[in-house]
């Protein structure tokens, strides 16, 4: 076993890290920006994320699959629209993708335009078919749906209905 030596910069920058991972889950670059916000230095914030990583703490791969998983449960949005906000918060690409791997799929957002198709289409029942179906695929579109999925479950319920 050895013993790593750490500056009381680093040690700082890591239980500052540590209270924010507290209080919510952050990804790498949200935490480099909150730190260097509080005045911590770029080397100790560096090596202080450096240590939670090797020890799991910070996982942006792990936080994709968390925020992606919370994100469809919660509302009929697209896995592409999951995909943006992931990178807007600083989620590199190969996170990325191995976080999203086990939610991607042609069959999963099919699922998810058909759930979140449904109470669409009961809410505009009254409208004549072509402007049920309009309002519907535009909905569907504004969720980050692509329009072959959009069209394939608008089929789909048409048929059955």
């Amino acid at each position: 076993m050895t013993l790593e030596l750490v500056s009381p910069e680093t040690e700082k920058a890591r239980e500052a890290a540590l209270r924010m991972l507290d209080r919510s889950r952050r990804t790498r670059r949200e935490l480099e920006r909150r730190l260097g916000e509080q005045g911590h230095a770029r080397e100790a914030i560096a090596d202080a994320l450096d240590r939670l990583a090797r020890v799991g703490v910070v996982d942006d791969a792990e936080y994709a699959r968390a925020f992606a998983r919370a994100r469809l449960a919660r509302r009929g949005i697209a896995l592409r629209v999951v995909r943006q906000e992931l990178k807007r918060r600083g989620v590199g690409d190969a996170d990325l993708e191995q976080g999203l791997e086990p939610l991607a799929g042609g069959e999963g957002e099919r699922a998810r335009a058909e759930q979140a198709l449904l109470p669409l289409w009961r809410r505009h029942r009254a409208l004549d078919p072509a402007q049920r179906r309009a309002r519907c695929a535009a909905a569907l579109a504004r969720r980050g749906f692509d329009y072959d999925t959009v069209r394939d479950v608008l089929d789909a319920l048409a048929r059955e209905a």
